[in-house]
């Protein structure tokens, strides 16, 4: 059965679990976009959003000229991805946490909404939207 994530979410799952793991460690060496793509049988783009996603999380870094490694800290940082992957997925959570929403939440219901719906209305608040709609 196909993977439902994204093939760029794919590839930077594979390399954050590949850092978290020990296979890759700081200072290894990334192919480069293009070969990297050509490997897996993707697009280029595909790769490189992997990439710039990896990059905001520093967990490579690319410095033209000199390619693209295993920053330092990226096993540290890996590890926190892992674990936010995990949640995301429906892995461990904070108990203190799920006793702050628990009651929020059983409230939403009792008003009937769909679950669906207090789920986009918490990534509205986590985006910073206000009750009217605006930034």
């Amino acid at each position: 059965m196909p993977s439902p994530q994204p093939p760029y979410e794919q590839v930077r799952r594979e390399i954050v679990e590949q850092v978290r793991g020990g296979e890759l460690r700081p200072g290894d060496r990334l192919p480069a976009i293009r070969a990297h793509a050509a490997d897996l049988g993707l697009a280029a783009g595909t790769v490189a959003r992997a990439y710039k996603m990896l990059e905001e999380t520093q967990i490579i870094v690319t410095r033209r000229g000199a390619g693209t490694t295993i920053a330092p800290g990226a096993v540290e940082n890996a590890r926190r991805e892992a674990e936010t992957a995990e949640r995301e997925d429906g892995g461990p959570v904070d108990p203190a946490l799920l006793s702050l929403f628990a009651g929020p939440v059983a409230e939403a219901r009792t008003r009937g909404a769909r679950d669906v719906e207090i789920l986009a209305t918490v990534r509205a608040v986590l985006a910073g939207e206000s009750a009217g709609g605006s930034r």
